[in-house]
């Protein structure tokens, strides 16, 4: 990582906004060969009104890339039966391309149940388990979105290879957190990347020095603070995936990371904020999943990953 900076930002918002422009211009394609781009979401009602908000912010997302939107609402109390009938009879529907689950379920509804029935074609959220076997096998799959969120920022901070060979050729990577959504597959895409790939959990014994091997450090296991400055390689970049919702010194709720920000940004070469940095991008990702989908549909497909 010689000739890096050191404490550089990977700015999310500005890089999903460059998303963002080229989503619209596809949409513009489709459009064009007369087609369609549009993503059906499933939102069962309830007192959570965080994920009320996420699809309103996501309907006016759409909206200003060119994407429709339609919210498929179900009563609060609706059971597994209710909500699985309504995503099998999407994924059914030969008008649909892009279909998304919003969370939380309510109490007894496996989610994992219902978003295997989502159409491997039509999931835009890369959750359902043969999308994921896909990415194992190299196959054109669409990828989960924050893995491929990761996979954007580093694309974002690694200058394109001379030998034009993979992205990560040569570099080791570390991912701390081997969830199914989020952490094993960033290390799978990595791997497609050819970085060695070294996957760890809180638990990992000795993970301080596994950790500072890392040219690419990963931090995806919900722990706030778990990875120290004196944890990171200087010059690494660092990715640091974890949300969490702790409480500060003024007493008021905060969103962090798991990475000490201020302490690793000291000796990284390149680092995300929390927020502001994979969130954004994430969602981009979401939206560059359904053009993909539509532009499949017109006979015209753009790998994302």
């Amino acid at each position: 990582m010689s000739g890096l900076p050191v404490g550089q930002l990977i700015d999310g918002v500005k890089l999903a906004g460059v998303y963002r422009e080229q989503i619209a211009a596809r949409v513009a394609g489709v459009r064009a060969r007369g087609g369609v781009v549009r993503l059906d979401a499933v939102l069962v009602e309830s007192g959570d009104n965080g994920a009320r908000m996420y699809a309103d912010n996501q309907a006016r997302t759409c909206e200003q890339l060119g994407i429709e939107y339609r919210l498929h609402r179900l009563a609060p109390g609706a059971g597994y039966d209710d909500v699985a009938g309504r995503v099998l009879l999407l994924s059914s529907e030969e008008s649909v391309h892009a279909i998304m689950m919003h969370l939380p379920l309510p109490e007894g509804v496996d989610p994992h149940r219902v978003q295997k029935l989502i159409a491997a074609e039509k999931d835009v959220e890369g959750v359902n388990p043969a999308n994921i076997g896909n990415i194992v096998y190299g196959r054109s799959s669409l990828s989960p979105c924050t893995a491929l969120a990761v996979v954007k920022m580093l694309e974002s901070v690694y200058p394109r290879r001379a030998d034009s060979g993979p992205l990560l050729r040569g570099k080791v990577a570390v991912v701390v957190g081997a969830g199914d959504v989020v952490g094993k597959p960033i290390a799978v895409l990595l791997m497609r990347h050819e970085a060695t790939v070294i996957s760890c959990n809180k638990w990992t014994p000795m993970l301080p020095e596994l950790t500072r091997s890392a040219d690419v450090l990963v931090a995806s296991a919900g722990v706030p603070g778990l990875i120290s400055g004196e944890m990171v390689k200087p010059g690494a970049v660092v990715i640091d995936v974890g949300v969490n919702r702790v409480t500060g010194s003024d007493g008021k709720k905060k969103t962090v990371g798991d990475v000490v920000f201020e302490e690793a940004r000291k000796v990284a070469g390149w680092i995300s904020p929390v927020p502001g940095g994979v969130g954004p991008v994430t969602v981009s990702m979401l939206l560059l999943n359904v053009v993909e989908a539509a532009e499949r549909r017109v006979g015209r497909a753009v790998p994302t990953a």
